[in-house]
């Protein structure tokens, strides 16, 4: 081990200027007077080491720079102290190792509190520093080469935890304390969720017993339920068998008197399908040429945002690329560096296996060498030896310095000869080994690619299945869902606005008289209360009061459509009406001034909702009336502001222009909005009824769908699967190829140096072999007659027996573990660093993937953008043509439809009076239908199955109105007949009343009826007298279903825990080891080393000390009781021992705590303030006879009894002239004991 040869300080501290301090021997001591500067050396050989400043009696860096101190005069203490805090300071320790080679460890700080440091005069980070000190088994972190004033009496004093956490710093055990911590909790909380799950399991076992016993009574109750419902059963199909039986007599004379009426309503339906194809064909016509007009307009407008949006994108193109180029000249960068990393890693492992199993021979032999024994020499015989050794020396002298040279040269060449030859080997080795993969990989890939294509084409052909399936049931499935949602709407409106409000006949034939005249001219628009809706329900009334009479006024395009209507009434009969031609109404000019006019008043054109064309008839209708909250905003408006102007309150209150105040009118009039709201929703229920109906026979059953799903799921995940495993393999082996052929070249390339290297190698071993034989001649002939002596063969075999060996070894184990220790700290740095790069070069491929992506998609976008440009232009331009051939086509059929209107009118009339016949005939069928509905309806409702030949029970309607929904188009009466005829000829549904006896059939008495019902009536009684719970079947399934999820539960948690506590014992065993390691170690030499500081001439035995533990399973988890007992006297507690004997007992601790992992160095400050001479003499006489080359002692001490067996002395006094410390040095080996 090396040693400190001097100290070189530039203003630290108290030492001004640049000092030299030194040189050290074995064991040296600082002495000087109180204030001096003594504990300021410790300071700043503590400082150049690295030890952290709070622990320096300092608060910051800045603090070790030299001030000066009081000056004799204050203006020059201004002036200096002004000058000195810019200066920096640093301290240099100037060690040497064993081979005599010098290494300088400077720490520097300067004004600003920031320190640096160098070794060899080069600049380097705290990491490469520490670990250069690390080499020299100086640990920083452990600092146990090192006892500051006060600390001896600190460990003396401590309690037994405080000396645990000593060791665990010590040992490193420390270190693994989060991770136990963390394992720990790990580990109880598995536990308790594994005897959790177990308690859960149990209880669910007894669950399952109980709806076992439950379940039988259920199967008994549901027996009886099926018989009462046979009978059910047997009682509806007597009664429908009977009705449909009437039905059908009925039937055969209804029809005979509809054929007679079919011939007239052909011939109108026929004149009317002409008009409507023709009136269809003109709509058609001018909706499609509106729609033209509007898609040049849409067309226009996605030109100017195509072009907008390209420009944006290209700048968009232009960014991403210049990125992904700078992104793939860093990736390239940094892959290079990741490479050259990696080698050195791979390097450095090798080296460290390679000093291990070195270091382990070395043991081996060292142990061997120590068990040898071999002749013992008198004082003479020694001396004689000597002589004849100096002899040999001179003799040989040119060869010994030749030898030594070749075998220092032999043994670094025979290191890298074995390297180079164990990594050829581990080439060869990898090379061999990654063939074979290649070979497995490769048919592996070609079996995954077969098992792809026969997966894809069932996977397709599934799909196909699918896609036919989904689009059936999906179509049918939304199709339902809309229509229901709109029924159950409309239902839920026609349920508050009491849809069961009676029309008046007169009503009903001025509704159906505008119905057709909006189906015979295309310029009749409607009543105006249809037109508009107010905005709020709250203004229904006070809108149908502005309206006034005008609120059934009929509102047309022209005058000559008014003029055909009211022509049309007169030759129907159908009454009268009012006409607002919207061409030619004169309608009051609005005054913008009344829509802020005052709060609470609003125009009432502003709060109703209307079409832009018809905002002439609405203005002509309501001029500049106001709708007003309350009469009190009414009055202000037209009494108090003086305004001539109609205002109307939300009651129905109306202040006329001339000032008069009328009220109660409108409130019949305000129901027109709700009487045709009614009317809208009625036909919309109707419809929709119709719709579901025939939406419920199209749905498909089964689980054809579910089963193909099922299958294209599985398909797929197998082929995902196979594209992952195909991919990872190809992944695989072109790693594999690729590494081989960097193996190939790189075992070419090895192998040329190693031959050389072992030509050079045996050319050295022979060379050495020659100079070996001279050297021994030549000791043979000196030795010769004092080996016959002392009876060995020769010379070596006796220095081989006794200490040549031994020691050779020692040095080279000490030599190997210093290498190892340099090796595995660069080994964890270099790791650190391949991390490091390994995550940027990952980062920088996600980045490079994302950007490139990006790019591909917005040039895909691009020229999809052009494509979608080019289409605009050109449909543009195709559409402009379409307009012109749609309007010349609209003209003509115009015309067309005019005639057909009138050849329609004279076919309705003749018809309406055929129909009045039927309807009477059919009234008494819909008596009979009605009664065979309810029987359906009763069992669909309550889910009786009678038996069917034909339909399900799902085709009956729960509705009246699904019967007739068709028969409220009361332009085309002859539909009614139709309906019904439908209902009574084409059932839906047919009943197989096969399970009927012949005397059923044949009487429908009602004794029969009687019977039936008092069987049920009895089955009914019996049943409610039971209670059984139906539901446990289905929940005896469910909790076997939780009974299989809790133990699978249990086991996870079982498995759970025991992975938790595998982890938890090999955190703790590490720690562990860690930790006994040192106190093994520490506890065997504590007796020895209080033996040796303690004993004296009249106590030879010295004292007895031993440290025991209070937990020997986990001993960092609890104290370590340390016991001293002084010579002659019995045991007693620390705390009760005298200053001078804690102080004795505190410094073997200390001792025996630095031979752990000893340091080159020991350095005390005044550990013997509390001693008496005896005991500072013990002390001194301890650090003598253990001080040499290998253990170097640096103590700064106040006692002569102490300071005078040193070999040297370095004195500290204080030079007032300067306001410095100054040193002396004194080396004492010149002078006697």
């Amino acid at each position: 081990m090396g040693r400190i040869i001097r100290l070189e300080l530039d203003n630290f501290k108290s030492y001004k200027g640049h000092q030299v301090i030194g040189p050290f021997h074995n064991f040296s001591c600082v002495i000087g007077p109180n204030g001096a500067g003594k504990s300021n050396l410790m300071d700043a050989i503590s400082f150049v080491l690295g030890v952290n400043s709070m622990q320096l009696r300092s608060q910051n860096l800045k603090d070790f720079i030299y001030r000066g101190g009081a000056m004799h005069d204050d203006q020059e203490a201004e002036g200096l102290s002004q000058r000195e805090t810019r200066r920096k300071a640093h301290v240099k320790i100037v060690y040497q190792e064993d081979g005599g080679r010098e290494i300088h460890f400077l720490r520097s700080v300067n004004s600003r509190g920031q320190s640096e440091y160098k070794i060899n005069d080069k600049v380097v980070l705290w990491t490469a520093y520490n670990a250069a000190l690390e080499k020299e088994n100086i640990l920083i972190r452990a600092r146990n080469f090192l006892v500051f004033q006060g600390d001896v009496e600190h460990v003396a004093s401590q309690s037994p935890k405080d000396l645990t956490l000593l060791i665990e710093h010590i040992s490193g055990s420390l270190e693994y304390k989060g991770d136990y911590d963390k394992l720990k909790i790990e580990q109880d909380r598995a536990i308790e969720n594994s005897a959790f799950s177990f308690n859960k399991k149990r209880g669910i076992n007894s669950e399952i017993k109980q709806y076992q016993e439950q379940k039988a009574e259920a199967e008994r109750y549901e027996q009886l339920g099926d018989d009462m419902k046979e009978q059910i059963v047997r009682f509806l199909l007597w009664k429908l068998f009977h009705v449909e039986k009437k039905i059908d007599d009925c039937e055969t004379e209804a029809e005979e008197k509809r054929v007679e009426i079919n011939t007239a309503y052909s011939d109108q339906s026929s004149v009317d399908e002409d008009f409507k194809t023709a009136r269809k064909q003109l709509a058609v016509l001018h909706r499609e040429r509106i729609k033209k007009e509007l898609s040049i307009k849409t067309s226009e407008k996605d030109l100017q945002h195509y072009r907008l949006n390209g420009i944006s994108l290209d700048e968009k193109i232009a960014h991403l690329t210049k990125k992904v180029q700078q992104t793939t000249e860093n990736h390239a960068r940094v892959a290079k560096d990741f490479e050259h990393q990696n080698t050195i890693v791979n390097g450095l492992e090798d080296d460290l296996t390679r000093l291990n199993a070195v270091l382990q021979e070395c043991n081996v032999k060292l142990q061997e060498s120590v068990s040898k024994s071999g002749p013992v020499l008198d004082a003479s015989q020694i001396e004689e030896y000597n002589a004849r050794k100096q002899q040999v020396s001179n003799q040989a002298v040119y060869e010994k310095h030749q030898l030594s040279n070749l075998q220092r040269q032999f043994k670094s060449n025979q290191e890298m000869t074995l390297r180079m030859e164990e990594k050829l080997t581990e080439l060869r080795d990898r090379q061999t080994h990654l063939g074979d993969d290649e070979q497995v990989l490769i048919q592996y890939g070609h079996d995954v690619e077969v098992q792809i294509s026969n997966t894809t084409k069932d996977l397709e052909v599934r799909k196909m299945e699918l896609e036919a399936l989904r689009n059936e049931q999906s179509q049918i499935l939304e199709k339902e869902q809309d229509l229901n949602d709109k029924l159950q709407e409309t239902l839920h409106r026609l349920m508050q606005a009491r849809i069961d409000k009676n029309e008046s006949e007169k009503e009903t034939r001025f509704k159906e008289c505008l119905q057709n005249l909006k189906q015979i001219y295309p310029g009749f628009h409607g009543r105006l209360a249809d037109l508009c809706k107010p905005t709020q329900r709250k203004y229904d009334l006070a809108i149908s009061i502005v309206l006034g009479r005008n609120i059934d006024a009929v509102v047309v395009d022209n005058e000559k459509t008014a003029m055909d209507c009211i022509q049309y009434m007169r030759d129907q009969r159908a009454g009268h009406a009012t006409f607002i031609p919207i061409d030619t109404i004169v309608a009051p000019v609005v005054e913008d001034r009344f829509r802020t006019f005052a709060k609470g008043a609003k125009l009432a054109v502003d709060v109703l909702e209307y079409e832009d064309q018809y905002e002439r008839a609405l203005m002509y209708a309501c001029g500049n009336a106001l709708v007003c909250d309350t009469l009190a905003i009414a009055k202000h408006i037209c009494y108090e502001r003086n305004q001539e102007v109609k205002a109307v309150t939300l009651d129905g209150t109306v202040i006329h222009k001339n000032g008069l105040i009328t009220g109660g009118e409108g409130v019949s009039a305000a129901k027109q909005w709700e009487e045709r709201e009614l009317e809208g929703l009625k036909q919309t229920r109707d419809n929709l009824l119709a719709q579901l109906n025939e939406l419920s026979k199209k749905k498909r059953r089964g689980s054809a769908e579910e089963n193909a799903r099922a299958e294209c799921e599985a398909l797929e995940t197998k082929l995902n699967f196979l594209h992952d495993e195909l991919k990872g393999t190809q992944n695989k082996l072109s790693g594999i190829r690729d590494e081989l052929t960097h193996l190939n070249n790189h075992i070419a390339t090895e192998d040329i140096p190693y031959q050389q290297a072992k030509d050079e190698l045996q050319r050295q071993h022979q060379t050495i072999a020659e100079l070996e034989d001279h050297i021994i001649r030549i000791e043979d002939e000196v030795f010769s007659d004092f080996c016959s002596r002392i009876q060995v063969a020769n010379i070596r075999e006796y220095e081989s027996s006794q200490v040549r060996g031994a020691q050779e070894l020692r040095e080279k184990q000490l030599n190997l573990t210093t290498q190892r220790s340099k090796v595995e700290n660069q080994l964890l740095f270099e790791r650190q660093q391949l991390e490091e790069l390994q995550q940027r070069f990952s980062r920088l491929e996600q980045t490079l993937a994302a950007d490139a992506s990006e790019i591909e998609s917005k040039n895909l976008e691009k020229d999809e953008y052009l494509g979608k440009l080019q289409k605009i232009q050109d449909n543009m331009t195709r559409v402009e043509n379409q307009v012109s051939e749609l309007k010349a086509k609209e003209e003509a059929q115009e015309k067309l439809v005019e005639e057909q209107r009138k050849s329609l009118s004279q076919k309705g009339q003749e018809v309406d009076k055929m129909m009045k016949v039927v309807t009477d005939m059919e009234t008494a069928i819909e008596k009979l239908h009605a009664e065979r509905m309810s029987i359906f309806r009763k069992c669909k409702l309550e889910e009786i199955n009678i038996p069917l030949n034909q339909g399900s029970m799902e085709d009956v309607p729960m509705d009246d109105s699904e019967n007739n929904s068709e028969a409220m188009d009361l332009d085309e009466p002859s539909q009614i007949s139709t309906q019904m005829s439908v209902l009574s000829s084409n059932w839906s549904i047919a009943v197989d009343y096969s399970a009927l006896s012949r005397n059923l059939k044949d009487n429908d008495d009602s004794s029969i009826e009687e019977e039936f019902q008092t069987t049920i009536r009895d089955l009914s009684e019996q049943l409610d007298k039971m209670a059984p719970n139906l539901k446990a079947v289905d929940r005896l399934e469910g909790v076997e279903n939780r009974l299989k999820d809790t133990e699978d539960q249990f086991e996870k948690a079982r498995k759970a825990a025991k992975r938790a506590k595998e982890k938890f014992n090999t955190v703790k065993q590490k720690r562990y080891n860690l930790f006994m390691d040192a106190y093994n170690h520490i506890s065997e030499k504590i007796d020895q080393v209080y033996k040796d500081l303690t004993k004296s001439a009249n106590h030879p035995l010295g004292g007895t000390a031993y440290l025991s533990l209070e937990d020997n399973e986990e001993p960092y988890l609890e104290g370590i009781r340390y016991h001293a007992m002084p010579p002659m006297k019995r045991f007693r507690d620390m705390e009760q021992l005298s200053g001078g004997e804690k102080t004795m007992a505190a410094l073997a601790l200390l001792f025996a705590i630095h031979s752990y992992h000893p340091s080159p160095f020991f350095v005390l400050d005044e550990v013997d303030a509390a001693l008496d001479n005896a005991n500072v003499s013990k002390i001194a006489t301890y650090i003598r006879e253990h001080s040499n080359d290998k253990f170097q002692f640096i103590v700064i001490s106040l006692k002569s009894m102490l300071y005078q067996k040193a070999e040297s002395l370095v004195g500290i006094y204080r030079d007032q002239e300067i306001n410095s410390s100054r040193v002396l040095t004194l080396s004492l080996d010149q002078y006697e004991d």
